[in-house]
């Protein structure tokens, strides 16, 4: 069905008078110009006139200038309030990644997530030139990206062949103007896809709203623009999307649509005792094992519960874990499952990424000007970011994500932008030792190429090595040749018994939407039970010891990790009440980690992570300086290093760990080795 552009304009007045956009319309022309545009709900024009609503989503340029005009006429003012129209059917829903030319014209809303923000710039909308003969100003719209001049002076006359024309930016009309990069969002995608991007651009009222890392629903009309090669036009076109109105995504975490008998089937699923035994068993059944570090990673999932401060102080919720191993121990594999199985999950590796890939950048578009671009922290944004080989960053990019990790923003201040975006995400990293395999007798800090600051950041750290064991390799080997017959008996479309064993207790779809689920709808609270189980386990362990070395069992950093995984456990199972239950089991995966992780001589001891030196090592050290400044003063002369390794040996400290003392001194430049090799303090 076709209308006339009176039959339009009569639409809009008749629409806008016989509906509460009529009081809404009297608002915005009192508050106009700090307020501009009246948002019309798409489904109030499909109830009015369905015919016309889909006539406006074909031919969205017409009718928009025409409703716009309508206004004016209604209100009987000069005013120019845009017409906006949010909550656009998911029948007008497009995916980047599918626009064609047949939708250049056409209304549409495309969800997707800010990759890169300009700032806000002024666009001339109507330019006022000053002729050089007469000194007359003539007023010319300006519709596209460039220059437009008058063709003749409206007050003398003459062509613009025989005069000049003067832009007057005092006298011309600006709009604002902002041109943003929108990206598939990562859920969007299956298997080997790449996320597509498209340019949109924002004008007047809406431009600067839109920061990266914002999740939104762009709704607009696609339209074509000429690309120039060397200056010159060619018949090639790019898309790009004249944005109307924007519907935020604040709270979904998916694209993916919960219905009742999903709901239904997740809580029958809460409602089991070993329901999370079966979400342990669904994440990555092809990896023998592990049974720890996946009830870790599933607990990561779900997270625990962030808190606002009455002074505004902030306490993360979300669960950042680390696995460090030897190579071929599984750990990309596993880091690759969880991007995917995590709801706003995304994938990175720390040696093919930059400071700017994983946090955020300004950058120079194709225009030269600096835009502002999302890395991966903040493209997962309330998901998971899985970051493998971060011990092949650099210093710089390891530094950049210091404040990502603890504080969940990131600051960026270059080329006079200044910006803070969120990056409210759970961290999953992986790294190998430096040396190629773990020595089991050192710690973690001397044998992964990461600053202890970064490690001190995650709540939990693995250490899996790959050690013989006849029982274990048995198994392991069976395990993996059951694996590859699956795999040829589904290539063969065969099942059985053996192929449902290894399919996993629950579909990936259904475990990703019971995390969805769980993270909207569930806000578990600590018991007193639960509170006096944590505090109880975390006094004791400050108390294990009493000797001269000061060590300390377990800080407050390991007192949160506890909270966050005892909410986690509770959010798990659907509950809103943390159980003593839950607080065990984040206790057992706490004290099992720091047992693994940051022990010596199986007696845990929290400074080997905090600052990447053994309590007794410190000592040591201490001893060690003291030492030589008393040989030196009783002597007058230096100790030979010999004699300084003899002294402790016979004071029943190992010899390894002489030596690494006296090395951590060299390296910190407190002490020097002369020629003759005697240790002189520096």
């Amino acid at each position: 069905m076709d209308y006339t552009d009176d039959e339009i304009k009569g639409i809009w007045e008749e629409f806008l008078s016989q509906s509460e956009y009529s009081i809404k319309l009297l608002e915005v022309n009192d508050k106009y110009p700090y307020e501009k545009s009246l948002y019309v709900d798409f489904e109030d024009l499909v109830v009015f006139q369905p015919d016309f609503s889909e006539y406006v989503m074909e031919q969205p340029e017409k009718c928009l200038e025409l409703g716009e005009a309508a206004i004016q006429n209604y209100l009987n003012t000069n005013h120019h309030i845009h017409l906006r129209i949010i909550k656009i059917s998911d029948n007008f829903k497009m995916e980047i990644r599918k626009l064609r030319t047949t939708h250049i014209g056409k209304f549409v809303a495309i969800r997707g997530i800010i990759r890169r923000a300009s700032e806000v710039r002024p666009k001339l909308k109507i330019g006022a030139f000053k002729c050089s003969d007469c000194g007359g100003i003539n007023y010319e719209e300006q519709p596209g990206n460039r220059l437009v001049y008058p063709d003749k002076c409206e007050i003398c006359g003459k062509p613009k062949g025989k005069i000049k024309f003067h832009l007057v930016p005092e006298d011309s009309v600006f709009e604002d103007f902002q041109v943003v990069e929108v990206q598939d969002t990562p859920e969007s995608l299956r298997g080997g896809e790449q996320p597509q991007r498209i340019t949109a651009v924002l004008k007047d009222d809406i431009a600067g709203t839109l920061v990266p890392g914002d999740r939104v629903i762009v709704n607009g009309i696609i339209k074509a623009q000429e690309v120039r090669i060397q200056n010159l036009l060619s018949t090639e076109f790019r898309m790009f999307l004249d944005i109307n109105s924007i519907d935020r995504e604040e709270k979904d975490l998916s694209t993916e649509e919960i219905t009742e008998e999903d709901i239904e089937e997740i809580k029958e699923l809460a409602r089991d005792p070993e329901a999370i035994e079966k979400l342990k068993n669904s994440i990555a059944p092809t990896i023998y094992g592990m049974d720890t570090i996946k009830e870790a990673l599933v607990l990561q999932m779900f997270g625990g519960v962030p808190k606002t401060m009455p002074d505004g102080t902030k306490i993360r919720g979300d669960i950042h874990v680390l696995l460090v191993g030897d190579p071929g121990t599984a750990k990309s594999q596993l880091l690759s499952k969880m991007a995917q199985l995590a709801p706003r999950g995304i994938y990175t590796s720390g040696k093919g990424s930059s400071a700017a890939g994983l946090t955020a950048t300004a950058v120079r578009d194709e225009t030269g000007r600096w835009t502002l671009e999302a890395g991966a922290l903040v493209l997962a944004d309330l998901g998971l970011a899985a970051i493998d080989e971060m011990d092949k960053m650099s210093t710089t990019d390891r530094d950049s994500i210091y404040q990502a990790m603890e504080q969940q923003i990131i600051t960026v201040t270059k080329a006079g932008i200044y910006a803070t975006l969120m990056s409210r995400c759970s961290v999953l990293g992986a790294a190998n030792p430096k040396y190629g395999r773990f020595d089991p007798q050192s710690s973690i800090p001397n044998q992964i190429d990461l600053p202890v600051p970064l490690l001190s950041r995650f709540d939990v750290i693995f250490k899996i090595l790959d050690t013989p064991n006849p029982n274990r390799d048995k198994a392991t080997a069976e395990h993996i040749l059951k694996v590859h017959l699956v795999g040829e008996k589904l290539s063969l479309g065969e099942e059985d018994i053996i192929v449902e064993q290894h399919l996993g207790e629950i579909s990936p779809e259904l475990l990703r939407k019971y995390v969805i689920y769980a993270k909207e709808h569930v806000i578990p609270k600590l018991s007193d039970d639960a509170l006096k189980r944590i505090s109880e386990e975390y006094l004791k362990m400050r108390g294990m010891y009493s000797d001269e070395n000061q060590r300390v069992a377990i800080t407050p950093r390991q007192l949160e990790a506890m909270i966050r995984l005892a909410e986690a456990s509770a959010r798990a199972r659907l509950s809103d009440v943390v159980t003593t239950e839950d607080a065990k089991r984040a206790i057992r995966i706490v004290k099992e980690y720091m047992k693994d992780a940051s022990s010596e001589d199986g007696q845990p001891d929290a400074d080997i992570l905090s600052s990447g030196t053994s309590s007794s090592t410190r000592q040591l050290i201490f001893s060690i300086k003291r030492f030589i400044e008393e040989y030196s003063a009783e002597t007058m002369d230096a100790p030979y290093e010999k004699e300084v390794i003899e002294e402790f040996m016979g004071r029943n400290f190992p010899k390894h760990k002489i030596i690494e003392a006296i090395e951590k001194l060299r390296r910190g430049g407190e002490i020097i080795r002369d020629t003759r090799g005697r240790l002189r303090i520096a």
